[in-house]
């Protein structure tokens, strides 16, 4: 069953907005080099609901084939440079996940 990984970020205030950019490219790049990653989208919350947003300034919607694909997703090495970047630019303790399979 397809699964939704949902995951939200509070960046620091002087995160660089490149490295903000790259980070973005860097984990859309996945798609297609990691195994059972169908889609991945990120940004900003829409300015229409950004005051809902709890201080979450950045969010990622992840489509995989089955559950086994999120643990495939978290060890493949293109998710070390993704994860290297997110220390940089997200505060530390700030993130918030949630997985739904379908």
């Amino acid at each position: 069953m397809p699964v939704y990984h949902v995951a939200l970020f509070k960046l620091k205030p002087d995160a660089d907005p490149n490295r903000i950019c790259l980070w973005q490219e860097l984990a859309h790049a996945m798609v297609g080099k990691v195994p059972g990653l169908l889609d991945l989208q990120a940004g900003p919350p829409l300015d229409f609901t950004a005051r809902l947003a709890k201080g979450f300034d950045m969010g990622v919607v992840v489509l995989l084939d089955y559950v086994e694909s999120l643990a495939t997703m978290f060890t493949h090495p293109s998710h070390d440079q993704v994860h290297e970047l997110y220390q940089e630019v997200c505060e530390d303790g700030s993130t918030v996940g949630y997985d739904i399979e379908f």
